[in-house]
């Protein structure tokens, strides 16, 4: 009896000192996942793994204007001017009042010719509100219009699965992953222009970032990942990995200064800096990672972060030219820069890296980017019914920053509608593309086919 005893001690006591085995021999492994692998999340924030859904460079709103391929800034005729170009406001001669509405489809089609079991297609969907104005032209000394918009900017939601296989030191696993993310920035805009001379115009619009009106200014992030494998003595194990990354309280002022100069009756030039600016967020993480061993679990690795941090947001310049051929057909030429090198987050120690590639300022590598936008517009006029139907089409190049060379997107788009008295209605459709994109931080050693579709619906009111 006391012999058997003595068996069952030494065998629990085996057994237990087997399983703190493999619990070092798991630190170990998470350590080296985390330090070696290229997938592996290093850094207490995923921001630098976070895409802007939709392009990251500034543009403006408006189905019209984007129905000819956002080639506006040399037009801006209609109240979402403040968002392309504020000198263009200058240019309405009756009280007026926009809504915008927008659906945004979008599809990422990653690959990875080293681990083809990454393989996977992400796709979401979503209706919002894209913009809302009323402005108002007067004469005070020199005539004027002041406008109050709202501008739906930057859009962060995207959600992807995928699968990874990995062996080290004597343990296979199979990793099921997703990543969810979800979000937007909109600014509050004030906006004015002022007729300086009769063909040239001066037009200002304050952005106000905040989330302390009607709508929430931020971005969150979620990685759950489920790894299941065993060791090379055959015990199962499973890990479990929990991550949630939120920004949020988005604040911070810019404005975007334009000129608009009619040359001519055919020629019209229009130019809109946007200044850069700093934002403030809130940052929380949270990051949870536990194993089970023969039906045991234990917490792993754990962190919590909250902290403030800055986001020095880039500096952009637009120049436009629009020719008017007739009273019923105009063309629009725009070239945008943004400086994205400058583009920069400096966290709660005062550590600054780009959100871009995630490297330290020293060692980032961001190039800037321009886009070409060329658009055209008819309009079918039927003047003894006061009626008006347009056809626009457009075509564009809005490359994304990336980590040295941008990344390449193009574009079309095509739009209509119609104008009847005091009533404007437009839609348009827009298909942007990137082949074989480079996803930095997302899913390591892949490329994607993203796509994406945008229809824009606009309501105006003339009162």
């Amino acid at each position: 009896m006391h012999k058997a005893n003595i068996l069952e001690k030494n065998h629990y006591n085996h057994e237990i000192t087997t399983m703190v085995r493999f619990r070092i021999c798991s630190v170990l492994l998470l350590i080296a996942v985390f330090c070696f692998l290229p997938d592996g999340l290093v850094a207490e924030t995923l921001f630098q793994q976070i895409g802007i859904a939709s392009s990251p460079n500034p543009v403006g709103s408006g189905a019209r204007a984007i129905g000819m391929g956002g080639a506006f800034i040399g037009i801006a005729d209609d109240a979402t001017a403040a968002s392309w170009n504020p000198a263009g406001l200058i240019q309405l001669d009756k009280p007026e009042l926009s809504i915008v509405g927008d659906y945004n489809y979008r599809k990422e089609e990653f690959s990875s010719s080293s681990r083809p079991e990454i393989d996977n297609t992400g796709k979401i969907d979503d209706i919002e509100l894209n913009y809302f104005s009323v402005a108002y032209p007067f004469h005070f000394y020199r005539n004027m219009v002041i406008s109050l918009n709202y501008q739906r900017l930057y859009d962060f939601k995207r959600s992807f699965d995928y699968r990874l296989n990995y062996s080290f030191a004597g343990l296979d696993l199979e990793q099921y992953k997703n990543y969810d993310q979800d979000g937007y920035i909109g600014a509050l805009g004030l906006a004015t222009a002022v007729q300086i001379i009769p063909k040239i115009s001066f037009g200002v619009t304050l952005n106000i970032w905040t989330d302390k009106l009607l709508w929430e200014n931020g971005w969150d992030a979620t990685f759950n990942e489920h790894a299941v494998g065993a060791y090379s003595n055959g015990t199962s194990t499973t890990f479990d990995t929990h991550i949630k990354d939120k920004y949020s309280q988005f604040r911070g002022i810019n404005a975007n200064i334009g000129l608009l100069w009619d040359v001519n009756k055919y020629l019209t030039i229009g130019t809109v800096f946007k200044t850069p600016f700093e934002a403030s967020l809130r940052h929380k993480y949270n990051y949870e990672q536990t194993q089970t061993i023969s039906n045991v679990t234990s917490i792993v690795s754990q962190s919590r972060v909250k902290e403030d941090v800055d986001l020095d947001m880039p500096m952009s310049f637009g120049l436009g030219f629009a020719w008017r051929f007739s009273d019923a057909f105009s063309m629009d030429l725009d070239v945008y820069w943004t400086d994205w090198s400058e583009y920069m987050l400096t966290d709660d120690e005062g550590n600054e890296f780009s959100p871009i590639d995630g490297r330290p300022k020293s060692e980032s590598n961001v190039d800037d980017t321009i886009q070409a936008r060329l658009g055209a517009e008819y309009l079918f006029i039927l003047e003894d019914k006061n009626i008006a139907i347009p056809v626009r089409a457009g075509i564009f190049y809005d490359p994304e920053p990336s980590e040295g060379s941008p990344e390449d997107f193009y574009g079309v788009s095509a739009g209509s509608g119609i104008a009847y008295k005091n009533f404007i209605f437009d839609i348009a459709y827009q298909l942007r593309w990137g082949d074989n994109v480079d996803t930095g931080n997302s899913i390591a050693t892949s490329k994607a086919d993203i796509t994406q579709h945008l229809i824009l619906t606009s309501v105006i009111l003339h009162f």
